[in-house]
């Protein structure tokens, strides 16, 4: 019999709001975190535009000399995994080494880092780089650093599945717990992919939007002007408790996590049909039908391509019934952070099942034949969920969906 896992923290890093609280202000009132990059010189670059988090102070988690030897994403996972434990006032020392894992979900991992170095490298030579750079460049140390600031090894995962990754990092820590292998997980996904090599790929590859002059209105999920997506950075780590623990130390709980379903992806004509085998398996694992479900947390990055696919992914899943789902596209106001987003998607889910309100998908004004939907256009609505349906899709083909449920007490 499975176990009931349930969510009690929420830490977010995320370009328009650092906390769960300032997250969750900017996202039902509309606010958009894209603005021009100031990171570095883009005035060359067709786009000019990203979802930077310029207000963090990583002292404010993170020990000043630690702060030195840590990628970005690293620091980003620290923090967000602090406050997680911090809003879920769980008291780690207390937690058995064997109950507890952490799994992390990434993407681009330290391009920041990596460039910097290479580029100090070619200029000054080899005894010029950090000693200790070549190991905080590699994908597993934001979950390493997270383990090293805790004290407490337990399980610990790192994931790599393009922008599905802080999807499926909170996808194994639930089946995880749910089969009785742990009681306790840190989990999610963060990124910090905004680099000048990283940008210039994906000018390229002609996948993302070049309206520099309106920043906040450039990621136009579903919108028929849309001309593609904004690269962001952040993340979100929650805490993933068994349910009977939980309720031991009588814990906050934002919400249960009841199913988890992931697809690969094939080449043309049949582009679309692993999102719709997420969905399928997440509903199929949560032992529900596809007309239980009151909201979707969708993928829609804004893309001409995939926002349609998603839109006929979801008629396919649903039939009928796809018209009467409120949707929304919270990368229309933090755009995409790759391995991140799963981590915005969830703390903004949960939020969403305990406040009744669903963030609006701003941005959308021009109706697009092909995407029909209910996006929730500009304005957030009050609405009661019951059970919310989160969707991610990677590079490479990765689908994966997460089934939530409001936590009722009884």
């Amino acid at each position: 019999m499975k176990k009931r896992v349930v969510v009690t923290g929420i830490g977010v890093i995320a370009p328009n709001g650092i906390g769960k609280e300032a997250f969750w202000n900017a996202l039902k009132e509309g606010k958009s975190g894209i603005k021009k990059i100031s990171f570095f010189d883009a005035s060359k670059y067709p786009t000019q535009i990203a979802g930077e988090v310029r207000d963090f102070v990583p002292e404010n988690y993170i020990d000043k000399k630690k702060i030195r030897r840590m990628a970005r994403f690293s620091q980003f996972a620290v923090a967000c995994a602090k406050m997680a434990l911090e809003d879920a006032g769980l008291e780690i020392n207390k937690v058995k080494e064997e109950d507890f894992a952490v799994i992390l979900g990434v993407s681009t991992s330290a391009m920041d880092l990596i460039e910097s170095q290479h580029e100090k490298f070619l200029k000054k030579g080899p005894r010029c780089i950090l000693p200790f750079g070549i190991f905080a460049a590699t994908p597993h140390m934001g979950a390493g650093e997270i383990v090293a600031e805790l004290g407490l090894p337990g399980s610990v995962c790192t994931l790599a599945t393009g922008c599905a990754s802080g999807l499926d990092a909170v996808g194994i820590a639930y089946g995880k717990i749910s089969r009785g292998e742990i009681k306790v997980s840190l989990a999610g996904g963060v990124d910090a992919p905004i680099t000048p090599l990283l940008m210039a790929g994906l000018c390229a590859s002609r996948i993302m939007s070049a309206n520099n002059d309106e920043p906040e209105k450039a990621s136009r999920p579903f919108d028929r002007l849309r001309d593609g997506g904004v690269l962001s950075e952040g993340g979100g780590v929650v805490v993933l408790e068994e349910f009977n623990s939980a309720l031991l130390r009588n814990a906050n709980i934002y919400g249960e996590v009841v199913g988890y379903g992931e697809s690969g992806e094939v080449e043309q004509p049949s582009v679309g049909k692993g999102l719709e085998n997420a969905m399928s398996r997440a509903i199929t694992n949560a032992n529900l039908s596809p007309d239980v479900i009151t909201h979707i947390s969708a993928h829609a990055p804004s893309d001409t391509l995939l926002d349609y696919i998603e839109t006929e992914s979801i008629k396919s899943v649903f039939g009928k019934g796809a018209y009467k789902i409120p949707i929304t596209s919270i990368k229309s106001m933090v755009g995409n952070p790759f391995g991140g987003i799963g981590g915005f998607q969830i703390s903004a889910a949960l939020l969403t099942l305990t406040k009744g309100i669903i963030p609006p998908t701003i941005n959308y004004e021009y109706f697009d034949p092909k995407c029909d939907l209910d996006y929730t256009p500009q304005k957030a609505r009050f609405y009661e969920v019951e059970y919310l349906l989160i969707n991610s899709h990677g590079f490479g083909g990765s689908n994966s969906s997460l089934m939530l449920k409001k936590y009722r007490e009884k």
